[in-house]
């Protein structure tokens, strides 16, 4: 009995290590990627078209984020059932982070249709457009807003939650979460900027 409590434990901790690195690592990286992608829309579609001729491999996007994606919500599914570890500062936190999780992964899903599937089946400029329409609607821009915000809680949290698991002896979960915090803020004032840009063709600043 108390070796398969051992087990059952040890594999919780590695699917919680799994799911740490799925989302700070391909994820993570990508969403900080993307904001970096997208910031010469604050200039102007040529400028865009100019960093996505460049950095855009559609490829590499489905290896190294749609399938990282699928792995962790479907990490986070399964482990939603599990006990607190900790790694949040309470349960009204984990509880924010699920409900940001749910609403990360549709805005995601409403994402990829508005604006990846358009590049993909067509053009550069057939995603800019689909992009520019949706954003331009009240409707779209609360989407997108509301989208936005909860991507950058779920990931802040999340890398705050993640950096004490996988790195234990290096940071204190307080450095991490503030850690976490400060990048998710950065992040969004990207994003919110580009989204004006995309919606009134001006940056906020």
């Amino acid at each position: 009995m108390e070796v398969a409590l051992e087990n059952a434990t040890n594999n919780v901790t590695l699917l919680r290590r799994l799911h740490s690195a799925s989302g700070l690592f391909p994820l993570g990286a990508y969403l900080c990627f993307h904001a970096w992608e997208h910031w010469p829309v604050r200039v102007d579609r040529d400028a865009l078209f100019a960093r996505l001729e460049h950095s855009s491999n559609t490829v590499l996007e489905v290896v190294l984020v749609l399938v990282p994606l699928l792995l962790h919500a479907g990490l986070g599914l399964r482990l939603a059932r599990e006990p607190n570890d900790g790694a949040y500062a309470g349960r009204a936190y984990r509880k924010l982070q699920a409900v940001t999780g749910a609403l990360a992964g549709a805005f995601l899903l409403y994402h990829l249709v508005v604006s990846w599937l358009p590049r993909l089946v067509e053009s550069t400029g057939a995603a800019y457009g689909s992009t520019v329409e949706h954003s331009g609607t009240l409707g779209g821009l609360i989407v997108h807003a509301v989208g936005i915000a909860a991507v950058c809680i779920h990931f802040g949290q999340g890398l705050g939650a993640a950096l004490p698991r996988l790195f234990p002896e290096q940071l204190e979960p307080r450095t991490a979460r503030w850690l976490g915090g400060s990048l998710a803020l950065a992040l969004w004032l990207a994003f919110v900027n580009e989204l004006a840009s995309y919606a009134t063709y001006a940056p906020l600043m």
